[in-house]
């Protein structure tokens, strides 16, 4: 694999700082996450790159900075190629760049080079040698004229992004490849654009398509340049999940629904802070997604607990545990769904959409037991969440036996075209 990189950082957009990341930031950020350890920074004397950086580097990530005039940025990059046994990835500092397409480079492991396909002004990056040094000969053209140049002069091969599958199955959304030019307002509003599809997915339910996102990424614009940590924001709503249990058990509603609601939001703050800020941790990921299913679980029987009245016999406990028992199916259908059809449930097909979005989950059960609450109804609304939970596990789980029997007998069942 290859793990060294040279960035031409002398446009000053470079500094252009973005959900807590300059571009530069990010472009280092976004290599070391794809295994390159050692990146050469090209600059000028007075744009100064790394002091303008939100966040430390990180510290596995070997980083050097050399000062030079645009005219002489060619000399740095022969330089580097010489002293480097292996191909070096090349590219703009000042670019947003998909990291989909720098993963198909790097796996090149030779000569190549990309134009992107797509934006408003588009980028190149390279896979380079110093047998192809000699097409870095011209001081007045800029990295992405000399590897579009080359590529058009047939001078370096050229990677072929005509079969790329846009479709990105954990965002539910399809997103075409890109490298882009980010050289000014426009472009930084196509860069936020594209920022805000790629931790934001695509097929959800009513609430976290709609409610959700503006107070996630307001909560994110907010402290994305501060040392606030995801992890931080995980635990502080982890900590607010498990105070709701006894509130909701002893029948304090109201301040046990406004703290779900208020874990339920920063459930996603601390996603798209690690998203877009490129703070990741496993330990992070982990706590996120076990505290979400138990949590779950454990507000609808504190919340049945307190409807029965301890009493099993009541009709309390028979909603609730029809309630537990599809959300259990709920949790395990998909999953199967997935590893036996390598797809999503929820968008296998339009009505898989529809019924995402219509469907019980947790953020929309959430929000519409406030209303209930706030309304008197509370009762009322959480055994029509339980039937409301049974009709989507019984709809999952008959489209699991109806996808799997049509394929079995040779009549695969429609995909939705749109969002494959």
């Amino acid at each position: 694999m290859i793990s060294k990189a040279w960035i031409d950082a002398h446009h000053p957009m470079v500094n252009h700082r973005l959900w807590g990341l300059t571009l530069l930031e990010r472009n280092i950020r976004e290599l070391h996450k794809l295994q390159v350890n050692e990146i050469v920074i090209c600059t000028n004397h007075d744009l100064d790159p790394v002091k303008h950086f939100c966040h430390a580097p990180p510290k596995s990530l070997t980083l050097r900075v050399v000062r030079t005039d645009t005219s002489q940025r060619w000399g740095c990059l022969s330089t580097e190629l010489e002293n480097s046994p292996d191909p070096v990835l090349v590219l703009e500092g000042h670019a947003f760049n998909d990291r989909r397409v720098l993963k198909e480079l790097l796996a090149c492991r030779k000569a190549f080079g990309v134009v992107s396909p797509n934006g408003s002004t588009a980028a190149s990056a390279a896979i380079v040698t110093a047998e192809v040094a000699p097409i870095f000969s011209h001081g007045d053209r800029s990295l992405t004229e000399t590897i579009a140049a080359a590529l058009s002069e047939e001078k370096l091969a050229k990677l072929d992004l005509s079969e790329f599958d846009p479709y990105i199955e954990n965002l539910r959304r399809r997103i075409p490849p890109f490298l882009l030019l980010v050289e000014g307002e426009k472009q930084v509003r196509e860069m936020d654009r594209l920022l805000r599809q790629q931790v934001h997915k695509g097929v959800l339910e009513f609430v976290a398509k709609y409610i959700h996102p503006p107070l996630e990424f307001g909560a994110v614009k907010l402290i994305a340049h501060t040392p606030i940590s995801p992890n931080l924001i995980t635990i502080i709503w982890l900590i607010l999940a498990a105070i709701a249990v006894p509130l909701f058990a002893t029948g304090h509603l109201l301040a046990g629904i406004i703290l779900a609601v208020i874990s339920g939001v920063l459930d996603g703050v601390d996603g798209k802070l690690a998203r877009l800020t490129l703070r990741f941790s496993k330990t992070g990921d982990m706590l996120d997604h076990i505290g979400g299913t138990v949590y779950d679980a454990v507000w609808y029987l504190a919340l049945g607990w307190y409807f029965s009245g301890g009493d099993p016999n009541s009709t309390g406990a028979t909603f609730t545990f029809i309630l537990f028992i599809s959300y259990l199916v709920e949790r395990v259908v998909p999953g199967i769904f997935r590893k036996m059809h390598k797809a999503e449930i929820h968008d296998y097909a339009a009505v898989d959409i529809f019924v995402r979005f219509v469907g019980s989950r947790m953020n929309n059960n959430i929000w519409l037991l406030l209303v209930g609450i706030v309304f008197g109804l509370a009762r009322q609304t959480f055994y029509f969440i339980s039937v409301w939970m049974l009709a989507t596990a019984t709809w999952h789980t008959l489209r699991l036996v109806y996808v799997t029997w049509r394929k079995r007998t040779g009549k695969p069942a429609l995909i939705h075209s749109e969002s494959r």
